[in-house]
């Protein structure tokens, strides 16, 4: 309080005013600058600097008061990072790896047009090649005339059933013979149902001889022509029938208290263990050819229908009325060494299937048709039809598709051809700018995440090419025996049945080749999406996803740990009360698939309530409430909230279209001349280091703007201050971090707290200023004390009325001590005389108490 009155006082000292009148703002700008006679207090000298910042020279600052305030004005100061910059320098370690960052965000931004490029060429590529649409016609085509056109059980023109009603052996035997036969080898033109009576309609069948056969306009032969199917397809190499079977043993299951071979003779039959055809066959299980037997070949271009008829009837009954009636036996396995008078399939069969290969000339494709039988050890039999397809050429295609393919694998393979040579380039850098071994450098200086993100696009682009060369290969085999199967069709001799083998072989090696080049490419994109979320991390709007996903990461792992807990804990209880009634939940795997589709609403009720009603809706209700309205609520909350927190990061940040006209700005200003590319920048420093970044990335050494221009040749000053500057700023926010909602919360009421108690003191020094005024305007007239000791006397100078009134005050503070002194030696004089009264007062008691012979 006292320097501020200080320097009140010597401010209308040094303006020379008088007292009662109030200086102006124009009066006190228009005041010399020399100091005025007798005073003591010299002019404060300020500096305005290029930025504008106000500047306090501490030069000659005699006055103690005000060199207080110029420093509490300089504590108070607002220090900028282009100050720093200024003043103090900039880390090299801290400039060049705020250089590295943004070279990297600026790479990394530029490859997301080409990441896009790269997947919408593979998307184009894999869609002309592949055409699943035209695959997907042909095969769900195959599969439905099977499932609703194979019928036995007639009654009249009527088949009651089909291959989903087939549950036993017998059903087998009559749907394979009256239904599945004569829908693939059609013995004529087939027309409509009659009508019946009541409608009083038109009979096919009561016309008079109908062609069986139709020459139609540019046909080489009556159609339908031999082994067609569905009009548009072939059947290429007839119908093959094989099957797995189960070898018996002593494999059966019995109560260990009783007795073998009682057992044993009560069951009369050895076991036939198999674990095929437990739960619904699954597509694996079709796609496997190992391990299959008994083949049988059932020969449209041998044989008439009702020849291959005779066959069916032979493999089922084991040729025992052929053996009876003399006839010769048509089922090969049947009738070979020991196994006459044997069914073809009995109680060790596990799975039969029923293959044939069919080319469809409309779209030049090869479909592999499986129809497969699996007989469970429960009794059984589950039918599963399953479609294997693949392409003669892909590459016969009309022009401007084939164009648009070689285009778009031209563009993926190029693709693929600089990712690999960007990465070796990084590698012999890495290795090149580390003294330490192979293994180290790259383990230190190479290894990251999206370095694997890219050799994985690599290798598995690399291995999606190899497995579509490898179908190839296999398709083109099977082109090979086309021509050999075509000249046995139409002129078979003795080695058909051996061209019909080698052909089915290379069917079977081209649909496996085809599954798998599939599946390799269904890896593809997934990797894909990988590049572009750290194509996306180079723009922060686009990076908010993957920002989102980092942030909540802790508090993630952290609930997973939880969540997976109980959805075990549910999914193991689900498994041992539905599992018994619902194949859904039978095993783990199908339970945990089950109980997480329920979670998004997908669940089948009243399969549910197989178990009862109740206790299905308890276990039901627990899991929703559990499951669904905690867990996924909780989870979603914690994305939520860090994704709250991400966008209120990027809320001040440029948009991607923003971020583009910028770097087109640059680029201009760089053809201008008025910048330099960071590259260059980077380079120089490398140039310096003899290519040693590990070297220059760890160098403490100050660099200032002086020395960037120098350095770096065209560099402005302006832009060497402004990487400067934003070399600080990222250097400061990766030490200190971005501060959260709550934690700027709490720092806004602190700094309100600290501002309120400035506030508070501003105002009492205001108060105290106030007072003062209001005193020195009160003052009447030279001659007065207070007057005289703050502006001095008449006649004497303010040094002179100073020590008159220090001596007056100290005189009159020694009299006032003086007789405050006497005062107190005469209250110790009184009280010392009342303490003697007092003292001859209790001697008189206790005198007094002696004689009266009182007992003390």
């Amino acid at each position: 309080m006292r320097a501020s009155a200080s320097l009140r006082r010597n401010s209308y000292r040094g303006s020379a005013l008088p007292v009662t009148q109030q200086p102006s703002v124009a009066s006190l700008r228009s005041l010399p600058s020399e100091k005025p006679e007798g005073s003591s207090l010299k002019n404060l000298e300020t500096l305005v600097t290029e930025n504008g910042v106000l500047e306090f020279p501490e030069t000659d600052m005699e006055d103690d008061a005000l060199q207080a305030a110029v420093q509490t004005m300089k504590r108070h100061k607002t220090i900028t990072f282009e100050d720093i910059a200024l003043s103090e320098g900039v880390k090299q370690s801290v400039y060049l790896d705020y250089l590295k960052w943004e070279i990297d965000t600026e790479s990394a931004f530029l490859e997301l047009p080409l990441t896009i490029v790269v997947l919408i060429s593979f998307a184009m590529l894999a869609m002309n090649i592949l055409h699943q649409e035209q695959l997907y016609t042909m095969e769900t085509a195959i599969e439905r005339d099977i499932i609703e056109n194979a019928n036995f059980a007639w009654s009249g023109h009527f088949g009651h059933k089909g291959i989903l009603q087939v549950h036993s052996i017998a059903d087998f035997w009559s749907w394979m013979r009256l239904g599945f036969l004569g829908l693939v080898v059609k013995p004529g033109w087939l027309y409509s149902e009659p009508a019946p009576d009541i409608l009083g309609g038109p009979d096919m069948t009561s016309r008079p001889d109908m062609p069986t056969a139709w020459l139609f306009n540019g046909y080489e032969r009556p159609a339908p022509v031999a082994n067609e199917y569905l009009h548009y397809a072939k059947v290429i190499s007839g119908i093959r029938m094989r099957q797995s079977v189960s070898g018996a043993g002593d494999f059966c299951v019995l109560p260990s208290l009783l007795d073998p071979a009682l057992l044993s003779q009560w069951l009369a039959k050895p076991c036939f263990p198999s674990d095929l055809g437990l739960l619904s066959p699954e597509v694996h299980e079709a796609e496997n050819f190992l391990g299959l037997q008994r083949e049988e070949f059932l020969f449209p271009d041998l044989f008439t229908i009702q020849e291959l008829t005779q066959q069916v009837l032979d493999m089922e009954d084991g040729c025992a009325y052929s053996n009876a009636t003399g006839n010769a036996c048509r089922c090969e396995w049947c009738s070979a060494g020991a196994q006459s008078l044997r069914p073809w399939i009995d109680e060790e069969t596990s799975r039969v299937e029923i293959s044939m290969v069919v080319y469809n000339a409309q779209y030049g494709s090869y479909t592999y048709v499986s129809v497969n039988f699996m007989f469970n050890r429960g009794g059984h039999i589950h039918s599963f039809i399953h479609c294997l397809s693949a392409f003669v050429n892909p590459f016969l295609r009309p022009g401007p598709e084939l164009a648009l393919t070689l285009v778009a694998a031209t563009l993926w393979i190029g693709a693929l051809l600089y990712a690999l040579a960007a990465e070796l380039t990084e590698i012999r850098g890495a290795i090149r700018n580390s003294n330490a071994g192979l293994r180290k450098a790259l383990w230190e200086d190479y290894v990251g995440f999206y370095n694997m993100v890219d050799w994985s696009s690599i290798i598995v682009g690399s291995l999606a090419i190899g497995y579509y060369f490898q179908s190839r290969i296999a398709a083109s085999a099977v082109n090979e025996l086309l021509p050999s199967m075509i000249d046995a069709s139409l002129k078979p001799d003795a080695n058909y049945q051996s061209t019909v083998k080698e052909f089915f072989r290379a069917a079977e090696d081209m649909s496996k080749a085809k599954k798998d080049t599939e599946l390799q490419l269904m890896f593809y994109p997934l990797i894909i999406m990988m590049r572009l979320f750290r194509s996306f991390e180079a723009q922060p709007r686009l990076a908010l996803v993957s920002a989102t996903l980092k942030t909540a990461a802790p508090d993630l792992g952290h609930f997973f740990m939880i969540f997976l807990c109980v959805y075990l804990c549910f999914v193991v209880s689900s498994l041992l009360f539905f599992g018994q009634d619902l194949e859904s939940f039978s095993t783990m795997d199908r339970a945990l698939h089950t109980s997480f589709l329920a979670m998004f609403g997908d669940w089948d009720w009243n399969a549910m309530t197989d178990v009862g009603m109740l206790r299905a809706a308890v276990w039901f209700w627990v899991f929703m409430v559990m499951m669904v309205l905690f867990m996924l609520n909780m989870l979603l909350a914690i994305i939520m909230d860090a994704y709250q927190m991400e966008k209120y990061k990027t809320s001040d940040a440029t948009t991607l279209w923003q971020q583009i006209l910028d770097m087109i700005e640059r680029r201009r200003q760089y053809i201008r001349g008025e910048r330099v590319r960071l590259t260059d920048v980077w380079k120089t420093f490398r140039r310096q280091y003899a290519g040693k970044e590990k070297a220059m990335l760890s160098s403490d050494q100050l660099l200032s703007v002086e020395y960037l221009v120098n350095t770096v040749t065209r560099m402005p000053e302006q832009q060497a201050l402004r990487t400067m500057v934003h070399s600080l700023k990222r250097d400061d926010i990766l030490t200190h971090g971005f501060m959260t909602e709550e934690q700027v919360n709490k720092h806004v009421e602190k700094t309100l707290g600290s501002m309120e108690l400035k506030i508070k003191a501003i105002l009492e020094d205001v108060e105290f200023i106030n007072d003062k005024l209001d005193f020195f305007d009160r003052l009447l007239a030279p001659g007065d004390a207070e007057y005289d000791f703050y502006f001095g006397a008449d006649g004497q100078s303010h040094d002179q009325a100073s020590r008159l009134w220090i001596y007056n005050s100290i005189t009159a503070i020694s009299e006032e001590l003086q007789q405050n002194f006497v005062r107190g030696i005469q209250r110790i004089g009184t009280w010392q005389d009342e303490f003697e009264c007092e003292s001859r007062s209790s001697d008189l008691k206790i005198a007094r108490s002696v004689d009266l012979g009182w007992d003390l």
